[in-house]
């Protein structure tokens, strides 16, 4: 057993068990030869500390599937402080099984990327995040999300009302190959829209890959406006996606109330249906959805 809190190995002996109050559980405690702290098996899991540890996987898949924080939480009876640390917790355990995924999967050689534009608090605050899609799965592989400028009629009132914004868009393309790095093959296919921002990238950190430039088309109405009128896609496996991450979480939605006041929060709620994406995707039992640490 690793000690939490000096990262000791092989160190740690049992130290006695206690009944967990919220459910009656039996928990093992250990104490570390080399720090002398004790702790309990429950450290690593994921409703450390969380004593309505039944409401886990029902908010799990209630904020997956478009119910705002302050919905659920008037749903289940609850604060709104027991559904906001909760939306924490689950998006940090998302990010690092979305790690660990990638370390584990075999390469890719098929891949799809844009960027899925919303806001925090006011449309005057616009947010970019790029996401990385495998073809044909439609399986979430990275995601990095950044602040960009106003554009368009909005950009002058929100220069003169929060002042000049910095724009990180090409900080997180970064993020987002770097990320890649541990699931990609060394050639394959990368399709995107015809931005002029994806070529140098693609030829710095993906030089050996066929980049398949795709024109962009008028949404249509159904889709939340990602998906695309007319007859076949190439990007279908990504605009359904992004289509998907819209209907899925309600911040995201468009003519919708519920807006991003931390772009923190958004990273965490994005990663966190990301995880929900790939687990229905790999199992179409909702018995199947539940979210657990990965190691």
């Amino acid at each position: 057993m690793v000690c939490p809190f000096c990262k000791s190995q092989e160190n740690s002996a049992k130290h006695g068990t206690y009944i967990r109050h919220s459910d009656g559980k039996k928990c093992q405690r250990y104490r570390c030869k080399a720090c002398q702290k004790t702790f309990s098996e429950t450290h690593f899991g994921i409703d450390y500390r969380l004593r309505k540890r039944y409401l886990n996987q029902n908010v799990f898949r209630s904020l997956c599937s478009g119910v705002s924080q302050r919905r659920l939480a008037i749903i289940l009876g609850v604060q709104r402080a027991v559904i906001a640390r909760r939306l924490v917790r689950f998006g940090m355990c998302a990010q690092h099984n979305l790690e660990v995924y990638r370390r584990g999967r075999s390469k890719v050689s098929r891949l799809t990327f844009d960027e899925l534009e919303t806001f925090e608090h006011t449309k005057c605050k616009p947010i970019t995040a790029a996401i990385a899609v495998e073809d044909k799965t439609r399986k979430v592989l990275a995601i990095s999300v950044g602040k960009i400028p106003a554009k368009g009629p909005l950009a002058k009132l929100a220069r003169k009302k929060y002042g000049p914004r910095p724009c990180e868009r090409h900080k997180c393309l970064k993020a987002l190959f770097a990320d890649l790095a541990d699931c990609i093959g060394p050639s394959g296919l990368v399709k995107t829209d015809q931005s002029k921002a994806y070529p140098p990238f693609i030829r710095s950190y993906l030089p050996d890959w066929i980049h398949e430039a795709t024109p962009g088309r008028r949404g249509c109405v159904v889709g939340q406006g990602e998906l695309k009128e007319g007859a076949w896609d190439p990007l279908f496996s990504l605009n359904h996606t992004y289509a998907m991450f819209r209907d899925g979480l309600k911040r995201l939605a468009r003519r919708s109330w519920c807006t991003t006041k931390k772009i923190e929060n958004l990273t965490l709620a994005l990663y966190m249906y990301a995880w929900f994406h790939n687990l229905y995707l790999d199992s179409k039992r909702r018995s199947h959805l539940k979210l657990v640490w990965m190691h």
